[in-house]
């Protein structure tokens, strides 16, 4: 071989390293083909803000005529004790909602996620209701909320089990 064809060699030798290299560092260990850590992590951020989101104007929203379907969009985002807490208290929400002819609406105004892997997650979220009841007289009244969920991915879906108001 002479000297052109070995720099040739070398050259493309090279190439083929510094392509795989960069392969290498700009893909994730866990990213599909096509996509990178980056964005794995990217959709699953939007996909916890969006279950955390659903399942907070659920829990927060009520209408004294339609407890029992609000309450089941509740526990269909709910798992584990949570969901279980949350269907003992069912009567007692209903039969308040219904004696105060309460009416909320839930605007959720900030999600953010302070903790998460694959499966777990710990949410917080800051909402606003607009309440009418007999209580308020009719009169709308907003109510801010600071709720953080604790938040388990089964079934390939993201469900609330824990869920707690914090200051």
């Amino acid at each position: 071989m002479n000297l052109r064809g070995f720099n040739l060699l070398l050259l493309l030798l090279g190439l083929a390293l510094g392509a795989t290299l960069a392969l290498l560092l700009t893909r994730g260990s866990e990213a599909l083909p096509g996509e990178t850590e980056a964005e794995r992590r990217g959709q699953q951020y939007v996909e916890v803000s969006r279950a955390a989101t659903a399942e907070v104007q659920a829990f927060l929203g009520i209408h004294h005529d339609t407890v029992d379907e609000q309450a089941q969009t509740v526990l269909d985002g709910a798992t584990g004790d949570f969901k279980e807490q949350y269907a003992d208290e069912l009567d007692s929400l209903k039969q308040s909602a219904e004696d105060q002819q309460s009416t909320a609406v839930a605007t959720v105004l900030e999600v953010g996620i302070s903790d998460i892997d694959s499966t777990t997650a710990k949410v917080l979220v800051a909402a606003n209701t607009e309440v009418t009841s007999r209580s308020t007289d009719g009169e709308v009244r907003t109510v801010p909320w600071r709720i953080q969920l604790d938040m388990v991915k089964e079934g390939g879906r993201w469900l609330t089990s824990g869920l707690e108001f914090v200051g």
